[in-house]
């Protein structure tokens, strides 16, 4: 089987970071498929904006690049701030990369086509799915479905799971939010087209070792007999700075012992400077806080097996990777109990879960957690059997490819 991709972001050189988790899944689709092409518009750069730190970087994307052996496509598409709304992420997506989308199947002959997000991407998905005739499938990632009702964008989303063939959804929770726009119950929603099934993360077969771990804690200035807890991931207040600096002011207030190590910061893309005077202006927080650039997909796990503790402080995800990566290298996790992480907990206490917003009580946990090594033993392990279980790619991509092959056979028929 074929299958062309279209998704909306995939790493390029002006963000190496945007779209990790989508390229981590098309390499698995790569093993379990005939061929895998990527069809990822990118946005034009007017002359005027190029100087722009952010349309700077957007200008440095290539319009066909080969990475990890598979061929990214990637067709100008404008994109007129405040003008337009959904209609550059749908129809104008789809009329400015037809053609090349036609004269990939031409030459690929593609079986199915899937979309990694339904708003940036679920709209070209199914478009060119009805052009090509061949099946189209989407999969829900998180906030593609946690748009207004009333907007553009919710219509775009609603047309594109109306339209698609099969629609996959990282959680329960996105499935409701999707039927909720549809103004549908999910109970009522067909399972055979709509299924929760999280994409997953791909997990080494080893995880680094002692020497690996002194080197990383050694270029953080972190001594072995000193705590880290690491948060890893884009530093926004969506994804909870706010909150992990005020549970880390109440942790060290308590253990001013602990190592508070914020890696992702992305200049242009985040809100690591306000972060980073915010943990200036406190006394508690400077010196025992750093923020530091986001590392690259391969440098994950020499990260993580750095740190003790892992705080995740999102306010909503689809299904949290990041997550999913502490907890599959052993590291004792503590998090808000959004919906998505009680659904990748799925009661078996794999992690701590704090009420969102609590930092003071999240603060609480780490320092429990900081006090019994017993503890972060005994959590960690539950976790990364819980993602061994449940969240590795290789198995649930073979289970997304199933059921796409399934709806091939059907349309051939």
């Amino acid at each position: 089987m074929k299958i062309l991709v279209i998704t909306p972001n995939y790493p390029h050189a002006g963000f190496p970071f945007s779209g990790v988790f989508s390229e981590k899944c098309v390499r698995a689709l790569r093993e379990l498929c005939d061929g895998v092409e990527v069809l990822a518009p990118r946005p034009y750069v007017p002359p005027f904006l190029a100087f722009r730190q952010r349309w700077k970087r957007y200008s440095r994307i290539a319009g066909l690049e080969k990475r990890n052996g598979i061929s990214v496509h990637r067709p100008p598409v404008p994109q007129i701030p405040g003008v337009g709304g959904a209609f550059w992420y749908d129809l104008g997506a789809y009329l400015f990369c037809r053609n090349r989308a036609r004269k990939l199947h031409r030459e690929k002959r593609f079986d199915a086509i899937v979309s990694f997000d339904l708003l940036g991407a679920g709209g070209l998905a199914w478009r060119t799915g009805k052009d090509l005739g061949v099946p189209s499938c989407g999969w829900a990632f998180g906030s593609d479905v946690r748009v207004s009702v009333s907007s553009s964008y919710a219509m775009s989303v609603t047309r594109a799971v109306r339209n698609l063939d099969l629609v996959f959804y990282q959680s329960a929770e996105l499935l409701g939010l999707a039927a909720q726009l549809m103004n549908e119950s999910p109970e009522k929603m067909s399972s055979a087209k709509h299924v929760v099934l999280a994409h997953g993360i791909p997990i080494p077969r080893s995880l680094p070792g002692p020497i690996r771990r002194e080197i990383i804690r050694k270029s953080w200035g972190v001594s072995e007999d000193q705590l880290v807890v690491l948060c890893l991931g884009r530093i926004t207040r969506q994804k909870g700075v706010t909150e992990l600096l005020d549970a880390a002011s109440y942790a060290l207030s308590v253990n001013s012992g602990l190592i508070f190590i914020l890696v992702g910061s992305l200049a242009a893309f985040d809100e690591s400077e306000i972060a980073r005077r915010r943990v200036e202006a406190d006394a508690a927080l400077k010196g025992r806080v750093r923020i530091l650039p986001a590392c690259t997909p391969d440098e994950i796990w020499d990260v993580l097996c750095g740190a003790d503790i892992f705080a995740f402080t999102s306010h909503n995800e689809g299904m949290p990777n990041s997550l999913l990566e502490a907890m599959a290298a052993g590291l004792p996790s503590v998090a808000f109990a959004i919906p998505a992480v009680e659904e990748l907990d799925g009661g078996t206490s794999s992690l701590i879960k704090v009420p969102p917003f609590d930092s003071r009580q999240f603060g609480r946990e780490m320092l429990l957690l900081a006090g019994s090594p017993e503890k972060r033993k005994k959590t960690g392990s539950k976790g990364r059997r819980r993602v061994l279980e449940k969240f590795h790619v290789a198995k649930n991509m073979a289970l997304a490819v199933e059921k796409i092959e399934r709806l091939v056979h059907r349309g051939a028929a």
